[in-house]
């Protein structure tokens, strides 16, 4: 949970203002497709993607059998956002690459506080 928050907060308050790339024209999808009410504000990268990311690659880091069902769900939320044209293929991928890289960097920072929990299990 950390992870989502972290990504959030990383592609909402830093990313999207650095890139402030104009989202898709929401004329240019299907009826069906598109949103009742179009997102504002930038779009790259997809603050959902990096989220669903974070998520499925940390719980994936936990345990690979839950990693196997929900990864497939991040990628459809991924696809889901161009679908209905609130964001572009590329603002998905750097979302899912914001995502993912914060997932295994705090499972790696986990593992290593780990480590030296046990190297030292009673510092002075």
């Amino acid at each position: 949970m950390g992870c989502q928050l972290a990504s959030s907060a990383l592609v909402n308050l830093l990313l999207k203002p650095v890139f402030g790339r104009v989202r898709p024209d929401p004329a240019g999808v299907a009826a069906p497709r598109a949103l009742p009410r179009p997102p504002r504000g930038h779009s790259f990268p997809s603050g959902h993607a990096a989220s669903a990311a974070a998520f499925a690659v940390g719980a994936a880091a936990e345990s690979p059998a839950l990693g196997a069902a929900l990864v497939p769900l991040a990628l459809g939320v991924g696809y889901s956002r161009v679908h209905v044209g609130a964001h572009r293929p590329s603002d998905v991928i750097a979302g899912l690459a914001v995502g993912s890289t914060l997932a295994l960097a705090a499972r790696r920072r986990r593992s290593a506080v780990l480590a030296g929990a046990e190297r030292n299990p009673h510092p002075t």
